[in-house]
């Protein structure tokens, strides 16, 4: 179809050459016969004026009728004069060049738009936006959070400790309802023995002493408090349980990692890991000094309530050092592989209840038991304790700790520091 178009367009150029040239030939003839009878003229002179005014640009010759002669008033009859032959010669033959580049051009631009018409079916359609040359393409980049910035501001800070207690209560609740649901759940693979069901049930009550501490953390935010001397020891007291249970939970691997539930076991370690860090944060952000070990009061207890507390850190201490111990206390029932991991993370918790006990300890010195930050203090140690005498005296009466003498004073201590402070919590005045 492309060569039948080409050929509709060049038939009517090879038609007016035809007889533009025979049109030349028929002049030339008639001027070659009149030119002996004619004068001789300046051709050059005509043919240069015939070139410079009469082409179209469609090619067309077109001549101006002769103009009408004008009326003379003189006397003399000169008639006007001919045109000469030699200029309409010429003026056809630039009509008919001007006629052949028309022609010409309009073949040029026929094939142009075949030649382009079949590249563009051959070549595939070009990308509607191409890249400018030499540009390049930014990297991909993957959205971050910067934890140290977004607890700068206390409605954050509050907000985190908040979350933080939220989840200690939560899973205090779990751990001492629903212990064999709890474990089943995080480590399926284990054969659950009677003392993993005890000893999560403990994990559960140091949990509410933790949730005590985050509770009164998220009051000293919204009052923009966490300044203080208190505050820090007591930021300081969370993340170290939260060291304590990733260093549980390593020293556990090679004989419970096989045993964990995938999820369980990641969540363990996201929170551990999140709880450390937004406590460092704030110690960073709230100190003036960055992060920094806050400062220690060795100085020894000022009246009755300061000796009371000191000895119960010390009785917290002891029993961190017994959680690592050979078992004294509750040998009734054999070990599992997972009693070792679920005995290990009663550490953390009781580490921070020497934590609590050493800054009620400071307060005491300073007779400030009253404010509301030391009383959630005393009311969280006193949940921890009374919740281990009621497990610890359920364990012995299914016998899995042995009645001797060992096993009554460490109930006896257990209920007496839970009266102590629950009675500091009850009558101490600001």
């Amino acid at each position: 179809m492309q060569a039948q178009a080409l050929n509709a367009r060049t038939r009517p150029g090879v038609l007016n050459l035809r007889s533009a040239t025979n049109g030349l030939r028929a002049v030339f003839n008639r001027s070659s016969v009149k030119a002996a009878a004619s004068p001789r003229s300046n051709w050059r002179e005509e043919i240069e004026k015939s070139t410079s005014g009469g082409s179209s640009p469609v090619g067309t010759v077109t001549t101006e009728p002769p103009a009408s002669p004008k009326p003379s008033t003189s006397n003399s009859s000169n008639a006007p004069a001919a045109p000469s032959p030699v200029a309409a010669a010429a003026g056809a033959a630039t009509g008919l060049l001007t006629s052949l580049k028309a022609q010409q051009q309009q073949v040029a631009a026929a094939l142009a738009a075949a030649a382009e018409s079949a590249s563009g079916s051959a070549a595939p359609a070009a990308p509607a936006a191409a890249a400018p040359e030499g540009a390049r393409e930014e990297p991909v980049t993957i959205p971050t959070f910067d934890l140290l910035e977004y607890l700068t501001d206390s409605k954050h800070q509050a907000t985190a400790f908040g979350v933080l207690a939220g989840l200690s209560a939560v899973l205090s609740v779990l751990c001492i309802v629903e212990p064999e649901a709890v474990l089943d759940a995080a480590i399926p693979g284990a054969d659950l023995s009677d003392l993993d069901v005890t000893f999560t049930r403990i994990i559960g009550v140091t949990l509410a002493a933790s949730a005590s501490v985050e509770y009164s953390l998220k009051h000293a935010a919204e009052s923009q408090l966490l300044k203080s001397a208190t505050y820090q020891r007591l930021m300081a007291g969370c993340a170290i349980k939260s060291a304590g249970f990733l260093a549980v939970l390593l020293a556990n691997i090679p004989d419970t990692f096989k045993l964990w539930d995938g999820a369980a076991w990641l969540a363990y370690v996201i929170t551990a890991v999140g709880a450390g860090a937004v406590n460092l944060a704030v110690i960073s952000n709230s100190s003036g000094k960055g992060l920094t070990v806050p400062p220690l009061d060795l100085t020894p207890p000022a009246n009755a309530s300061s000796w009371g507390y000191t000895a119960c850190g010390a009785l917290y201490l002891a029993t961190v050092a017994a959680c690592f111990a050979p078992e004294a206390l509750f040998i009734g029932d054999p070990y599992s592989d997972i009693t070792p991991l679920v005995k290990g993370v009663w550490a953390p918790g009781f580490t921070l209840a020497a934590i609590m006990s050493y800054v009620l300890k400071d307060a005491a010195d300073r007779n400030r038991l009253g404010a509301s930050t030391f009383k959630n203090l005393n009311l969280g140690l006193a949940a921890l304790e009374y919740g281990y005498s009621v497990i610890f005296t359920s364990a012995i009466l299914s016998d899995q700790v042995d009645i001797d003498a060992a096993s009554m004073s460490n109930l006896v201590g257990s209920l007496a520091i839970a009266t102590f402070c629950l009675y500091t919590y009850a009558t101490a005045k600001k």
